[in-house]
């Protein structure tokens, strides 16, 4: 079997999407291809140990990406172009998977199955235009919010199935037009031999981090309202927190302006590679994910699995609806908070503060949660089986297993 992963992002890259595709190409037991940039998103940490083995890589030139709009536009065009050419003129494969960066890589992978006979399945990381009109780059029904659907679901609808990241974005794509029947929702995942709890270090400050990207779709507000809250009710409120910033994106700046000089107890630093995270992780007692409204079922936060990896709650500020939140609610392993309730997420954090024994209780079920459901073993045989492309020996032992845990 020939398979085909297309992506402007792999390995060694730290972006999210390089990190699941690496796993998943590492996974699989066939022949396997994988169309990136040579220019990543994130710092190129990648471990030599960890570079998926007979894994065919095709680079194509591009220019470096950046988080301004021309920066970033020129980026997509040369890998899209470099990947046409890749798919339309390089070896015929059995099975094209198209993920979402840059968008509009489907219509690559309709072309692959409209005149090279590939099968194809699109999945899905991000749901365009939905994202872009969800932070305004788009006017709603305007001429691109219409082109751009009109371009992304032909080939959404037209594939052989769909991937989603969630039952919020399985909703979100069949309000677009694909049918339920083809769509399958699998959760990411994240690497729990990797990620490892550690103990909690009570010190009286209740520790709360947020790891990763602060891109648009990431909702900080209710934080900074709560954290000045806290402050204005008691100027020692630093005495008994400490929030922590560790990544980068476009709202990362805005963060670093608005804490200095007034808020000493919120740290800030740089990405972790991967095999860093696991530390990382266990310095906080609950871990912050965030996300605007208007992009739920758009994106989905991949945040979340790390963090249950740590064994540590996860304080998700962001809809009801949103996948982490339902997590969430099934499983106990932390708490929601609407965005814009500024006096209810101060009330948590003073709670969470005070009530140390809930936040372990809540982390310890987060780790089991995690090892039933989310590891690494699970979530990569999930998705090869849905393609039906056969799974390493080793990795689907590990997979069994852990379900076998689960029905038990």
């Amino acid at each position: 079997m020939r398979v085909r992963f297309v992506n402007q992002f792999f390995w060694p890259d730290e972006a999210a999407t390089s990190q699941i595709l690496t796993d998943l190409a590492r996974a699989a037991d066939c022949d396997v291809e994988v169309v990136c940039g040579a220019a990543g998103y994130a710092a190129a940490t990648g471990e030599p140990g960890l570079a998926p083995k007979g894994v065919r890589v095709a680079r194509v030139g591009t220019s470096r990406f950046g988080h301004g709009r021309l920066q970033k536009i020129a980026s997509y065009a040369g890998f899209f172009g470099g990947a046409a050419w890749r798919m339309l003129t390089g070896p015929r494969v059995d099975l094209t998977v198209t993920m979402t960066t840059p968008p509009l890589l489907g219509l690559l992978g309709w072309a692959a199955q409209r005149w090279r006979g590939s099968r194809h399945f699109v999945w899905e990381m991000d749901v365009y235009p939905d994202v872009a009109t969800a932070l305004g780059t788009f006017r709603p029904g305007g001429v691109l919010d219409q082109a751009v659907g009109w371009l992304a679901d032909v080939p959404r609808r037209r594939a052989d199935e769909v991937i989603s990241l969630g039952p919020c974005m399985s909703e979100r794509l069949i309000r677009r037009g694909v049918r339920a029947e083809r769509i399958f929702a699998a959760d990411n995942w994240a690497d729990g031999a990797a990620i490892q709890p550690l103990p909690f270090v009570s010190n009286g400050r209740l520790k709360v981090l947020y790891s990763g990207n602060a891109g648009l779709a990431h909702e900080f507000g209710t934080f900074q309202g709560a954290v000045e809250r806290l402050a204005a009710r008691d100027p020692l409120s630093g005495e008994q927190f400490t929030f922590r910033f560790g990544g980068g994106g476009p709202r990362m700046r805005g963060l670093r302006q608005w804490a200095e000089g007034r808020f000493p107890h919120v740290e800030f630093g740089g990405y972790a590679p991967r095999s860093e995270l696991g530390r990382v992780f266990g310095w906080c007692d609950v871990g912050l994910v965030t996300q605007i409204p208007e992009t739920c079922g758009a994106v989905v936060p991949s945040k979340t699995y790390g963090l249950l990896a740590a064994g540590r709650p996860v304080l998700y500020v962001g809809p009801k609806a949103a996948t982490p939140a339902r997590i969430i609610e099934k499983y106990r392993v932390g708490w929601q908070v609407d965005p814009g309730a500024v006096d209810e997420l101060a009330a948590l954090l003073v709670w969470l503060q005070a009530h140390p024994e809930e936040v372990e209780e809540a982390g310890a079920r987060a780790r089991v949660v995690f090892e039933r459901e989310y590891d690494l073993p699970i979530g990569v045989a999930r998705i090869l089986d849905y393609l039906g492309i056969p799974v390493k020996a080793e990795v689907r032992a590990e997979a069994e297993r852990r379900r076998a845990e689960r029905v038990g």
